[in-house]
């Protein structure tokens, strides 16, 4: 279940999200969030969309956007509704969200579009590239990294209103995996079984990816 200041039920018109992120790399946390949206919002398709250059973080540990792609493509195999896409990384520079809408808007215009992020971004909201014209394009939906997170999002939620924000927030965490969990894991010969696909952990190896 979801909390929402949005009517989805009075939206006649397929549900088409997006997920975009450094996903440096993607790992089973990701996968899970995507599918718990596909389930509960009944979207007719979820595009991950792995970024060119992120603008809210550092590149210190970040691959190359190709090899970040190619992992997506891994991890998205045979999960159904979920798409990789490759539009920021065609569109090239800084990869800022209200651009990707506005290109996923003429791609997808009779259908309604739905953001997805994590508990920090939705609170910085704010503070990106263009936010009220993020609010006009996509409901923003938001998951929670523990119980109290719900609370604190939600209020939040209600600060972002007066913008024009439609919101869903997750009732429930399911973030227990980090990216850079997973590279310091790696940096230090320790396993990641478990925390990314299995195909998605032999492309880090046979690529010697976050090694050093």
């Amino acid at each position: 279940m979801f909390i929402t200041n949005a009517d989805l039920s009075n939206i006649n018109k397929p549900f088409v999200a997006m997920y975009g992120g450094s996903f440096n790399p993607i790992h089973t946390g990701h996968i899970q969030l995507a599918q718990y949206f596909v389930s509960e919002l009944g979207l007719e398709k979820l595009l991950l969309i792995p970024d060119n250059t992120p603008p809210h973080k550092s590149n210190s540990a970040m691959v190359s956007p190709q090899h970040r792609y190619n992992m997506c493509l891994l991890a998205a195999e045979n999960l159904p509704k979920i798409e990789v896409s490759d539009i920021e990384l065609k569109r090239q520079g800084k990869s800022y969200t209200v651009d990707t809408l506005i290109q996923l808007s003429e791609i997808y215009k009779n259908s309604q579009l739905f953001l997805i992020m994590g508990a920090d971004m939705f609170l910085s909201l704010t503070t990106w590239r263009n936010f009220r014209e993020i609010f006009k394009l996509a409901v923003v939906c938001a998951v929670p990294r523990d119980s109290d997170d719900v609370r604190t999002l939600s209020r939040y939620g209600g600060t972002l209103e007066k913008y024009g924000c439609k919101y869903v927030i997750a009732d429930e965490h399911m973030m227990n995996v980090s990216s850079t969990e997973i590279r310091e894991n790696i940096k230090l010969s320790k396993s990641i079984n478990g925390m990314v696909c299995p195909k998605v952990s032999q492309y880090i190896y046979d690529n010697s990816l976050y090694m050093g």
